[in-house]
């Protein structure tokens, strides 16, 4: 598959304006949509893999199947496992193969000169990787810290790399801000986060890993919470302790409709009530799964009005 291939139908993933929006009444995605299958040279299946497996990972869910086609860079979400079994060694080594796979993405000299057009992905890449701080290390500090400081700053560089094969052009694209200039692009915003439980069992390593990487950390989380408040670690401890309590009144949330790689949960959670989310669950639907955006069904559920007042405590419970 092209490059110009996998940009083009990313675009029109991520840029479809409506057409044939998935409504409750008899018309949600077909049990086909469910698949999350690798598709070799697809980034933003990718992306929706590697969330869904950390997703997976901290919620004590078992590892999806093995997919000989999977992307080397999905070894993130093993890796978080590893760490969070306090299996740090293991963690390190999975950590360096994806580091040797990222290096291998960044085009060399050599492949410049025989293809000028690399040039612009080469510097986009390298000038940024340079400016990445080094995880903290050397006496006194503990191994857990180190690991995962290493793991935050890993997900800056691999949805870097997948940033690269996505946009349709380099320029422009602030890629320690993750937004384009002067026009807003589809792409804005587009990071891996670290599962929003981690704030309730990681707190201190979240902070740690925040003040070590600056502004390049971005929203290291995927907890909801308001905008302009992701690097709370008091709220966002809060949400991940109890959800059901921080997340039941007012949520300042993007009211947005599951398009590329949604689900039947994530559709009924945007849309429909506590029986839809009911039903899609008991039919094997998984909640940890996420999206091109890397949304979960919680993350729609939150901007959701047809779930009453009443039904929204269980339905964050069953979502979260």
């Amino acid at each position: 598959m092209s490059r110009q291939t996998v940009v083009a139908g990313a675009v029109a993933l991520l840029t479809a304006a409506g057409v044939g929006a998935w409504w409750l009444s008899g018309h949600l995605p077909s049990p086909a949509a469910e698949d999350l299958s690798a598709v070799p040279g697809d980034a933003l299946v990718t992306f929706a893999r590697i969330q869904t497996e950390m997703n997976r990972a901290a919620a004590g869910r078992p590892a999806g199947p093995a997919d000989p086609a999977a992307d080397p860079l999905e070894a993130l979400g093993q890796a978080l496992r590893e760490f969070l079994a306090g299996n740090t060694v293991k963690a390190s080594r999975l950590l360096d193969d994806i580091d040797a796979e990222i290096d291998s993405r960044v085009p060399t000299d050599e492949q410049v000169a025989a293809d000028p057009m690399l040039a612009d992905k080469e510097e986009w890449l390298v000038s940024y990787f340079e400016l990445l701080p080094e995880p903290p290390s050397g006496k006194g500090v503990k191994a857990d810290t180190f690991v995962f400081v290493r793991l935050a700053e890993t997900l800056r560089k691999i949805d870097a790399v997948l940033l690269a094969d996505l946009l349709p052009t380099l320029k422009g694209y602030d890629l320690v801000a993750r937004r384009s200039s002067p026009d807003a692009s589809v792409f804005d915003g587009l990071v891996l986060r670290l599962p929003c439980r981690l704030a309730a069992s990681h707190r201190a390593l979240l902070e740690e890993a925040a003040r070590v990487l600056g502004p390049f950390a971005g929203p290291l989380t995927d907890c909801p919470a308001p905008k302009g408040r992701e690097a709370d670690f008091v709220l966002l401890e809060r949400i991940a302790r109890d959800p059901t309590t921080a997340l039941t009144g007012a949520v300042e949330v993007e009211a947005v409709t599951p398009r590329d790689l949604r689900t039947r949960l994530m559709t009924a959670a945007a849309k429909g009530s506590l029986g839809d989310i009911d039903t899609a669950l008991k039919a094997g639907a998984d909640p940890q799964r996420a999206d091109a955006r890397g949304r979960t069904a919680l993350h729609y559920l939150l901007a959701n009005p047809a779930v009453s007042a009443a039904d929204r405590p269980q339905a964050i419970r069953l979502l979260y």
